[in-house]
Parts: structure tokens; sequence; C-alpha cells
């Protein structure tokens, strides 16, 4: 009995060393995933902000064509100009006539002859 109370515990810090060890890379493994996972929901919620974005613009860019072809219809602008009291005459498509460009680049699209 007095030779087991004689004898020196056995020392256990190399345990708890371990231990320390362990818990220090659990924390910090924890911390770094959740600064990775809150990385990838602000770069999904950068391309969701990009892609409605982009839904907008191809909506502006219908919208815009529907005014372009209606301010480009030609019964729009008959009606218009009717309106207005223009001076303008309908011309038929035989006396239009092509012209080549002239030496100096510019170009004169139509010539009509009365």
């Amino acid at each position: 009995m007095n030779r087991r109370r004689s004898e020196e515990l056995p020392n256990h810090s190399a345990a708890f060393l371990a231990l320390a060890l362990a818990a220090i890379v659990a924390t910090t493994g924890g911390a770094m995933h959740a600064i990775y996972r809150n990385g990838q929901i602000k770069t999904e919620r950068k391309i969701a902000d990009t892609r409605k974005r982009i839904e907008e613009h191809h909506l502006d860019i219908q919208m815009i064509e529907v005014r372009k072809e209606r301010l480009l219809d030609r019964y729009e602008i008959r009606d218009q100009l009717a309106l207005v009291d223009s001076s303008l005459l309908a011309v038929d498509h035989g006396v239009v006539e092509k012209v080549s460009p002239t030496s100096s680049g510019e170009t004169f699209p139509v010539v009509v002859r009365p």
C-alpha cells in the first residue's frame, strides 16, 4: 500500500497538449468554413443581382424595339404627316433610283425624279 503512494503519478501533459491542439484546429476549421461559406453566399447574391439586371436590360431592349417599330411604322408616319399638313408626297417605287458613292466618301442613298 505504501508503495503505490510513493510512486509518482504519470504525467498527462502530452495528452492535454494534444487535446488543446485538436480544439484549436477544430475551432479554426469551423471559423474558416464559416468565412468561406459567407463568401460563397455573397458571390451567389452578386450573381443573382447581375442576372436580374440582365433580365431588366433585356426587357428594356424589347420595349425600345417596340417603340422603334411604332415610330417607323409607315402607316403611323402617314397619319402623323397628314395631321401636321406636311407637303411631303407619296413616291412610287419606279421613280426611286440608287446612286453610287461620290469620290469624297459621302453617300446619298436615293434620288427621286419628279
